[in-house]
């Protein structure tokens, strides 16, 4: 198996996610939409991916990610350009007329708006446009899904352009479209994205503006799986590792998600290949763990801290790289110790903030009063290059 590191995993370099894919369907056959809940390089977009390039007959996907995405009449423009020019919508139009003219009737529109909206009218209403492409898609002609990667990350884009307001409207917008009669029973959503959806809408609005909504979660891999992905990887570069010494590796990893696999195995294949092809030994693999951490793999960690800045300002950045700091260097943070730094920093929402460094994978509640690094990996990265 290819080790496509830094890149979603497409084709032959996807390790199938079985559990994931049969929840996914499981809860679109209900005709729900969902929110695809894991922490940041777990492997959502690949799935996603695999789901869009190999659906389930009756199923039509597509892929949109809106990650740069700052209004909202640009987000579901953005849907709307993703829709017609999708390989989905492609293939129902030459199954079914009704689709074909349809695009043709709203394409023909948007022209006509395009030459307006310069002149006299303001910008086109793309919401509008989309729901009247959707009125033209019928029930009988299979399940058409929208995947929205990095939806929490345009809600946040939304609320630092033009403020709370907007991004509470750009929410609630959301749900009208899930409950259109345009879209009922006949098109769903998934969304996900590297920040947790759930704090996101806190920030602004109730979560009950998304409680139609299922989660499904993207689990890491299991012991099971893990073995046999990095056994795969390393297959591909001509490495193979005793099962002991497999086992060793992923004790170290302590948290198996695809993405430290990935490096780890990367290092591995570097340190065996610096041997000429000798032995590899508990202290080879150790070897490889002090080279993950080496600043050549600076842009594979660095998003990790520098995304903080553009969701955590002021105070509570500071109260963040504080709390980050403390356990990368005494391992664990009490409640207690929090509520130190968030007396220090003048904060007051520290439970918002550590739910979300909780749900977006930097760290996790060991037990009711102590947080720890969910990756040892990345505990290992701050220590050695953010800490002071």
């Amino acid at each position: 198996m290819k080790n496509s590191l830094g890149n979603p995993a497409r084709g032959a370099a996807f390790y199938p996610r079985e559990s994931e894919v049969r929840k996914i369907y499981r809860v679109l056959d209900k005709g729900t939409s969902i929110y695809l809940s894991a922490p940041r390089r777990v492997g959502k977009t690949s799935i996603l991916k695999h789901i869009e390039e190999f659906p389930q007959e009756g199923y039509f996907f597509v892929y949109v990610i809106t990650e740069s995405v700052d209004s909202e009449n640009e987000f579901f423009k953005v849907i709307f350009e993703a829709l017609i020019r999708s390989e989905a919508i492609g293939k129902l139009s030459k199954l079914y007329d009704t689709i074909k003219g349809g695009i043709e009737s709203v394409l023909g529109r948007v022209k006509t708006v395009y030459h307006v909206e310069i002149r006299e009218k303001g910008e086109t209403d793309y919401f509008q446009i989309l729901t009247d492409l959707f009125e033209n898609i019928k029930p009988e002609f299979g399940h058409v899904v929208i995947l929205i990667d990095e939806f929490p990350q345009t809600i946040q884009n939304i609320l630092n352009s033009d403020g709370n307001e907007a991004a509470e409207h750009f929410i609630q917008k959301n749900r009208e479209l899930r409950h259109h009669r345009h879209v009922l029973d006949k098109i769903h959503f998934v969304y996900t994205g590297s920040l947790s959806l759930f704090p996101m809408v806190e920030k602004v609005t109730e979560l009950t503006a998304v409680n139609d909504l299922r989660t499904v979660e993207v689990a890491p891999l299991s012991l099971v799986e893990a073995q046999d992905f990095l056994t795969k990887l390393l297959e591909y570069d001509k490495v193979s590792l005793s099962v002991p010494l497999i086992r060793y590796v992923l004790e170290k990893m302590g948290w198996l998600i695809p993405f430290h696999l990935q490096l780890i195995a990367q290092e591995i294949v570097d340190v065996f290949e610096a041997s000429e092809g000798g032995e590899i030994t508990e202290k080879s693999i150790d070897q490889a763990f002090d080279q993950i951490v080496h600043l050549r793999n600076k842009p594979q960690f660095e998003p990790y801290f520098a995304r903080l800045s553009a969701l955590f300002k002021g105070n509570e950045y500071n109260f963040v790289f504080d709390v980050l700091e403390f356990i990368a260097l005494q391992e664990t943070i009490s409640i207690d110790k929090i509520l130190d730094f968030g007396v220090k920093h003048s904060v007051e929402e520290t439970r918002r903030i550590m739910d979300i460094l909780e749900g977006d994978g930097y760290l996790f509640k060991s037990d009711e009063k102590f947080y720890r690094y969910t990756s040892p990996i990345l505990q290992m990265w701050c220590r050695k290059h953010i800490c002071k």
